[in-house]
């Protein structure tokens, strides 16, 4: 499966990780991920935005903030937010 690692300034092994789950064509469901040392990291994330069914941005302990928005090695970039075992990732095609 792809991941994305995240810089966390707590030291976290964090990552992004792509599900098998395709939302639309090149969309899919991706979730946060951290080493067990680090768990806490998402046990006090916050989430961002006027709706708290659907946030603007999840902010786990230590970071990185996520945004709607956000773009990650010039190929994938954040559409939707649910939670933090639910984000809507676009991946582009830039050949």
């Amino acid at each position: 499966m792809e991941k994305i690692k995240l810089y966390n300034r707590d030291g976290a092994d964090l990552w992004l990780k792509k599900s098998n789950k395709q939302i639309e064509p090149n969309i899919w469901m991706w979730y946060l991920n951290v080493d067990e040392k680090h768990e806490y990291v998402l046990k006090f994330c916050r989430y961002i935005g006027d709706d708290i069914l659907e946030p603007e941005a999840i902010d786990p302990s230590g970071g990185p903030m996520l945004s709607l928005g956000d773009e990650f090695e010039g190929k994938y970039k954040i559409v939707k937010i649910y939670s933090i075992n639910n984000i809507w990732i676009s991946e582009r095609d830039n050949n």
